[in-house]
């Protein structure tokens, strides 16, 4: 960004960068290893009553220590892991969660694992083995709204604002073909959204989707509206039904820092020698995912000299990019993959001709290289025409919302006139 202080840059990046990583997500697709394990840490347990035992989750640890510290064997873990898909949650425990454990002569009688406030896993023992039941609380969908200004960088403008880790990569995504998050803000750009909160009891437990949001950044007004097309799928428009989305996003990680741009003269960093810099780098922490930026197959996914880790994907229509410095690929990532904007397809590393973590990435058409943060990217297409009446059904409410918010958050920033 050009008018933020670098040191504020630098200091939030490592932040931004880790945001998908603790934002929920779908349940990750692996194979429960059952590590063999000398000694356990402290199990740091609450027993309950006779029967019951609490343990509550440490940072790093997997559902086998837990129950390990809790004095189940390796064979009870398998046992529960089979007892079906809603077990799979305790694949992905946070430190802080809690376990509780009912045993009858040391044999796992029972399990409770709060998910989160509105979701209970509970496992049973049956005469064949486990079940696993996940219970779900009745809760309510309210409408709230907010608005907020660029005083520094977004994320501490959008927190500023009280919005959760959660809406505020939300927010980029619905703008981020129109704005490089990384260079494009400027003190006093604004922003104002409608969006879901779901509450339990009169009490807020989580944000739902922003349903309609508008940004002006240099001046220039953008609005997004979410629409969920009747066959189910999820997309985001203009209020007039025109594309958002451009057949490529900018960046292929959502908020991160530019920290080499493309540069035909540029003085090799390691080499001391000027070589093109056909491509722009972006710093961000090791392992932090990276988003292929177009619908797409893949070309190449290996090592490739000074690129070390690289994937390229080829696009279609003499469009091509490529993803470099990997520390690893995406768990199915395959050569000739079909990948679709926004898929994880590896990792940030520092593999290659690199002196520390970073990504490379190159954006080139008719094998010419372009710079991706100034490129003219293609259009995706419109908003269908046979679901216009319905588009207009759905959204009209919350452009209407939006209406008003945005017009009291211009009133608040005029000044008040002389009397």
């Amino acid at each position: 960004m050009a008018c933020m202080v670098a040191v504020l840059v630098a200091r939030t990046a490592e932040s931004l960068a880790s945001i998908p990583e603790r934002l929920s997500a779908p349940m990750v697709e692996r194979p429960y290893a059952l590590p063999d394990i000398d000694e356990a840490g402290s199990p740091g347990l609450e027993r309950l009553d006779e029967a019951w035992l609490e343990h509550r989750i440490k940072p790093g640890e997997s559902f086998f220590l837990a129950m390990r510290a809790m004095g189940f064997g390796p064979g009870t873990v398998q046992s529960v892991m089979d007892a079906g898909k809603h077990a799979r949650s305790l694949l992905d425990l946070k430190p802080g969660q809690v376990l509780r454990a009912n045993a009858d002569g040391g044999e796992l009688v029972a399990l409770d694992f709060e998910i989160d406030p509105i979701n209970k896993l509970e496992v049973r023992r049956e005469d064949d083995g486990y079940t696993a039941q996940l219970h779900t609380l009745p809760t309510q969908t309210v409408q709230n709204q907010t608005t907020g200004t660029i005083t520094s960088s977004l994320y501490l403008s959008a927190q500023e604002a009280g919005l959760s880790d959660r809406l505020i990569l939300e927010l980029a995504q619905m703008f981020g073909w129109d704005i490089d998050f990384t260079q494009d803000l400027r003190t006093g750009d604004r922003f104002a959204l409608v969006f879901n909160q779901v509450m339990l009891d009169g009490e807020k437990v989580q944000d739902g989707d922003i349903l309609a949001a508008e940004f002006v950044n240099k001046g220039k007004v953008l609005r997004a509206v979410r629409y969920t097309a009747p066959d189910g799928r999820v997309s985001v428009y203009k209020p007039d039904g025109g594309s958002m989305r451009k057949a490529f996003t900018r960046n292929p990680l959502p908020i991160t820092r530019v920290t080499s741009r493309f540069n035909p003269n540029r003085l090799h960093p390691i080499f001391k020698t000027v070589r093109p810099h056909r491509g722009v780098d972006y710093g961000a922490a090791s392992g932090t995912p990276v988003q292929v930026t177009g619908d797409g197959r893949v070309a190449f996914a290996g090592r490739q000299g000074g690129y070390g880790n690289v994937v390229i994907i080829d696009h279609g229509r003499g469009y091509r990019t490529l993803y470099g410095h990997l520390s690893r690929f995406a768990a199915k990532l395959r050569v000739g993959t079909q990948v679709s904007q926004g898929d994880t397809i590896a990792y940030v590393g520092a593999t290659g001709w690199a002196t520390g973590p970073h990504l490379h990435y190159e954006f080139q058409v008719n094998n010419q290289h372009k710079d991706p943060l100034t490129v003219a990217l293609p259009n995706a297409g419109p908003l269908p025409s046979a679901y216009r009446r319905h588009f207009a059904a759905q959204t009209s409410a919350w452009v209407t919302a939006l209406d008003a918010v945005t017009a009291g958050q211009v009133a608040k920033s005029e000044p008040s006139p002389r009397p």
